[in-house]
C-alpha cells in the first residue's frame, strides 16, 4: 500500500502543478482574447467616428465649393435677367414711341452693343459692335431706350462708327411735343448732359420740363422718340428766337446698349423727293 501511494504523492505534486499551468494559460488566454475583442472594438469605434468626421468635413467643403458655384451661377443669370429687362424695355419704349403713321414708314432695327463711347470731347464718337455684314449703312440712326444717340458714320463689315448726339457736327431735327414746334438740336461742346434746341419762334409757349422728341420729317428715326427735357427757355437777342437748354433723357457716360434704326421705305422716299429736282429743273 505505501508502495504505491508513494509514487502518487510524489507524482500528485507534478501533476497539480501541470493542472495549474493549464489553467493560468487558458485564463491567459481568454484575457487577451477579451482585450484584443475590447481592443479591436475600441480601435473600429474610434476609425468609426475618425471616417464619420472626415466624411463630414469633405462633406462641407463639397458643400462650399458647390455654394460658391451656385453663387456664380446665381449671378451670371441675374446679368442676364437685367440685360433682358433692358432689352425688353427697350423693345416697349421703341413700340411705344413709333408714332409717325403719316409718313406710313415701317421700321425695323438692329440691336448692337456699345463698345466704346467718349463724351468730353467736342466730337465724340462711338463704336458699335454691328457693321455692313448685320445690313447697317451710313446714315442709319442710333437710338437707346431713352433717346436719340447719334447717327451711323461710317461701317466695316462687323463694326460701324456713330457720330454721338454730343457732337458739335450732329443735327437732330426735334420738336416740343405740347405744340409739335421742331426745330434744330445741337449740342454747344460744354455740358454732355444738355444740348439745346433752335429755330423756336419766340412767341412760343414753353415750360420747364416739356418733352421734347424727334418729329418723324426724317426717313432715318421714327417721330416720337424721346430726346429729353425743356431744362430752360430764353430769347436770343441777336436772332430774335428762343434758345431752349435740353436736358438729354440719355445718360451718355452710362450707355451700353442701342438700335440701329433700319427704315425699309427709306429708298422709296428718297426716290420720290428726288423727283423735286428733276420737276424743277423741267419748269421752264
Amino acid at each position: 500500500m505505501h508502495f504505491i501511494l508513494k509514487p502518487l504523492i510524489k507524482n500528485g505534486l507534478m501533476l497539480f502543478y501541470i493542472l495549474l499551468s493549464i489553467l493560468a494559460f487558458t485564463f491567459t488566454f481568454r484575457q487577451k482574447v477579451y482585450h484584443k475583442s475590447v481592443l479591436d472594438k475600441t480601435t473600429t469605434q474610434i476609425s468609426g467616428n475618425v471616417d464619420e468626421r472626415m466624411s463630414n468635413i469633405t462633406h462641407y467643403i463639397g458643400l462650399k465649393d458647390e455654394n460658391r458655384k451656385l453663387q456664380l451661377e446665381n449671378s451670371r443669370l441675374l446679368k442676364e435677367v437685367e440685360m433682358l429687362k433692358g432689352e425688353i424695355k427697350e423693345l416697349d419704349t421703341i413700340s411705344g414711341s413709333i408714332r409717325n403713321l403719316e409718313f406710313h414708314q415701317t421700321y425695323s432695327f438692329i440691336p448692337v452693343e456699345i463698345i466704346n463711347n467718349s463724351i468730353m470731347k467736342t466730337h465724340n464718337l462711338m463704336t458699335i459692335n454691328k457693321g455692313s455684314r448685320q445690313g447697317i449703312e451710313k446714315g442709319m440712326g442710333v437710338i437707346s431706350s431713352n433717346g436719340v444717340i447719334g447717327y451711323v458714320l461710317n461701317t466695316t463689315p462687323n463694326y460701324s462708327r456713330v457720330m454721338s448726339t454730343l457732337n458739335g457736327d450732329a443735327k437732330i431735327t426735334a420738336q416740343i411735343r405740347n405744340n409739335q414746334y421742331f426745330g434744330t438740336l445741337s449740342w454747344d461742346g460744354k455740358d454732355p448732359r444738355f444740348t439745346q434746341l433752335h429755330e423756336i419762334p419766340k412767341y412760343v409757349e414753353v415750360s420747364v420740363g416739356d418733352t421734347i422728341e424727334t418729329d418723324g420729317k426724317s426717313a432715318v428715326v421714327p417721330g416720337g422718340i424721346m430726346i429729353g427735357t425743356v431744362y430752360s427757355a430764353d430769347i436770343n437777342d441777336i436772332t430774335g428766337e428762343l434758345d431752349i437748354q435740353v436736358k438729354l433723357s440719355e445718360d451718355f457716360g452710362r450707355l451700353r446698349y442701342g438700335k440701329v434704326v433700319l427704315n425699309l421705305e427709306k429708298k422709296e422716299i428718297l426716290e420720290v423727293e428726288k423727283l423735286d429736282s428733276i420737276i424743277n429743273h423741267a419748269q421752264p
